[in-house]
C-alpha cells in the first residue's frame, strides 16, 4: 500500500487534481451509460461491465480526493514548518548575539579586577598575609572536587605562595562561573522561545 502512496507522491499536484477529476467525470460517464444502455437495442450487454467499470473509477477518484486533501494539509504544514524555522533563525541571532554581549561584559569585568590586584591591591594583600599551605591544599582539592589530604589541610607552616595568586584565581573562577551561568540562561531562554515557536505549528 505504502509502494502506492509513494508512486502518487512523484506525482505534481497540480496533475494529480486533474487527474482526480478527470476520473470523477469518466466514472460518472460510465456509470450513467450503464444505466442508458438498458434501453439500446444490442448495447444491453455492455451494462453490468459498464456499471461496475463506473462504480470502480468513482471508487478510486474518491480515493484521490481524499489525497487532495491530505496534499494540501501536507502543503500547510510544510508552510508552517517554513515559517517556524525562519523564526527560529531569528531567534537564534538575537539569543548568539546577546549571549556574546554579556559574556563580553563578564570578561572584561574579570580582567579589570584581575588588572587592579595585579597593580595594587595583590601587592597589598600579599604584605599583609602569607599563605600556609593548609589553605593551598584546601584550594586544590576544592578545584578538584576531592577530598583533601587530612595531615595538608592542617599544616599551617608558610608555603611560599602569594596570597595574591590565590585571590587572582578565585577571581578568575568566578568569572569562569558567571560566564557559564550568563550561558546557561541564554540556553534556558533559547529552549523557551524554541519550543514556543515550534508548538504553535501543531
Amino acid at each position: 500500500m505504502w509502494q502506492i502512496q509513494w508512486l502518487l507522491q512523484l506525482i505534481p499536484d497540480g496533475v494529480f487534481v486533474w487527474l482526480t477529476y478527470l476520473l470523477f467525470g469518466a466514472g460518472l460517464v460510465l456509470y450513467i451509460a450503464s444505466k442508458l444502455v438498458a434501453w439500446i437495442p444490442l448495447m444491453g450487454q455492455y451494462r453490468l461491465p459498464a456499471e461496475l467499470m463506473g462504480v470502480v473509477v468513482l471508487v478510486i477518484a474518491a480515493y484521490f480526493y481524499g489525497g487532495i486533501s491530505y496534499r494540501e494539509q501536507i502543503a500547510e504544514m510544510k508552510q508552517r514548518v517554513r515559517i517556524a524555522e525562519e523564526r527560529s533563525q531569528q531567534v537564534n541571532t538575537v539569543i548568539e548575539t546577546k549571549i556574546i554581549e554579556k559574556v563580553k561584559v563578564v570578561k572584561e569585568n574579570v580582567y579589570i579586577t584581575r588588572e587592579i590586584v595585579r597593580d595594587t591591591a595583590g601587592r597589598q594583600l600579599d604584605a599583609q598575609c602569607s599563605l600556609p599551605r593548609s589553605t593551598v591544599s584546601l584550594h586544590d582539592s576544592a578545584s578538584g572536587n576531592e577530598i583533601p589530604n587530612r595531615a595538608a589541610a592542617v599544616d599551617g607552616t608558610p608555603s611560599g605562595i602569594e596570597a595574591s595568586r590565590l585571590l587572582d584565581r578565585v577571581i578568575e573562577n568566578y568569572g569562569a562561573c558567571h560566564e557559564n551561568a550568563e550561558k546557561l540562561k541564554a540556553w534556558q531562554e533559547w529552549y523557551r522561545e524554541q519550543k514556543t515557536i515550534f508548538d504553535s505549528i501543531k
